[in-house]
């Protein structure tokens, strides 16, 4: 398995919440920070303005679409906007920012993603904003995608969210592949060294063998390199030297087994790469700021906000 489907096999993408929202005229919506989800929406009809608490703006055209990862709080709007409406309460009324005889109409699909580890992961992969315009949309197999979540969302079929689940997750994948797109060209992340042929033979072997007690010495001889030209190419384009990378990476396998649960804290400690489970506590909190079970209990009380 590539380091990439092993990412998104651990992250397990799933579509907790979705609504397609109409709107009419002058409007604006209110969203709460969506903490450890991915937030999406996509402009199926007119168009709006999306406004974060961050200063961050970006303008909405029919057709685009957008993810952000764990995005503060933030408001679409329509023609400067009308009076502020917050989600929950749209989602107690549906028809609450429509009027009789509209002048203008907005229909777009809005939901957010959760994940198995959380969305700090998928956060190291893909830009906190990433904005698809209608016309890239229809340049990629990414407007295929779009175009099917388009028809599916106002259609009214059955196995209909079966099948929206499927083209988010779809969607997800196809934004991370594409540079420009999912991640920026000028960064550093495991995207950038899936891109380079000897750094990803690399990322490769330590993901089909993470608890092998690698060496630099042996990864630069996998990729063809010196040791010392490896490890700066390795630490320049990933952002991490390849051994504080891989303790990295079996620090989230760690978090996902914990979550998880039914494994002894031996195994997990030794999945993380440590032989005592004194050490791993110590290592883990160091890395989280909570020892490995408030971890766990931390992670038991999800804010995300139900669509």
């Amino acid at each position: 398995m590539d380091p990439l489907s092993h990412v998104l096999t651990l992250l397990r993408p799933e579509a907790v919440g979705w609504r397609v929202i109409e709107a009419h005229d002058a409007w604006t919506l209110r969203f709460p920070a969506m903490r450890d989800a991915v937030a999406f929406g996509q402009v199926m009809a007119a168009g709006c303005d999306i406004a974060r608490e961050d200063g961050r703006e970006v303008q909405m055209s029919a057709g685009d679409f957008i993810l952000m990862v764990s995005p503060p709080v933030w408001s679409m709007r329509v023609l400067r906007g009308g009076p502020e409406v917050d989600l929950k309460a749209l989602l107690a009324n549906p028809v609450l920012l429509r009027v009789n005889k509209p002048r203008l109409v907005t229909k777009l699909i809005a939901g957010y993603f959760t994940f198995v580890v959380g969305a700090d992961l998928f956060g190291q992969l893909m830009l906190p904003i990433v904005h698809v315009r209608a016309a890239t949309v229809t340049a990629s197999s990414l407007g295929t995608l779009l175009s099917l979540l388009g028809e599916e969302a106002v259609a009214d079929r059955a196995g209909r969210s079966h099948v929206l689940e499927r083209l988010l997750q779809l969607i997800l994948v196809e934004a991370l592949r594409q540079p420009g797109l999912g991640w920026d060209q000028t960064g550093r992340g495991l995207l950038h060294g899936l891109a380079d042929p000897k750094i990803a033979k690399a990322l490769r072997m330590m993901h089909e063998e993470v608890t092998r007690s690698w060496s630099v010495a042996e990864l630069a001889l996998a990729a063809g390199m010196s040791r010392s030209a490896f490890a700066a190419r390795f630490a320049e384009i990933v952002g991490l030297p390849p051994i504080d990378y891989l303790s990295s990476w079996r620090m989230t396998l760690a978090k996902q087994a914990l979550e998880t649960g039914g494994r002894p804290m031996a195994d997990i400690a030794e999945l993380a790469g440590y032989q005592s489970v004194s050490a791993f506590s110590t290592a883990f909190r160091r890395l989280t700021g909570l020892s490995p079970t408030a971890y766990l209990r931390s992670m038991s009380h999800d804010k995300t906000p139900r669509l």
